[in-house]
């Protein structure tokens, strides 16, 4: 995510030229119920670090690890750049 300098030419060689780069805005993670933990922090930490904002779906059937990730998320990172939403299909 760091910024790349360009060249330029003679008309800007008084600015400085870059490229900027930028999220890409919200992703959702819909988590499997089969290595539900293992699965989700991968995807988890791999969009926070890219900048995203991140709303985590873990599965209903591993009710367990549902629970864990609503805890213990919110206790290490900033709330306002992620969101955990629990239950089924209904």
């Amino acid at each position: 995510m760091k910024d790349e300098p360009r060249s330029t030419n003679l008309f800007m060689k008084l600015d400085s030229v870059f490229i900027w780069k930028e999220p890409f805005g919200l992703v959702l993670i819909i988590a499997p119920w089969n290595y539900p933990l293992n699965l989700t922090l991968v995807l988890l930490v791999g969009a926070l670090a890219a900048g995203s904002c991140v709303v985590l779906k873990p599965s209903e059937i591993s009710q367990g690890t549902e629970k864990v990730l609503a805890e213990v998320l919110p206790q290490y990172l900033d709330q306002s750049c992620f969101a955990v939403v629990l239950g089924g299909p209904q």
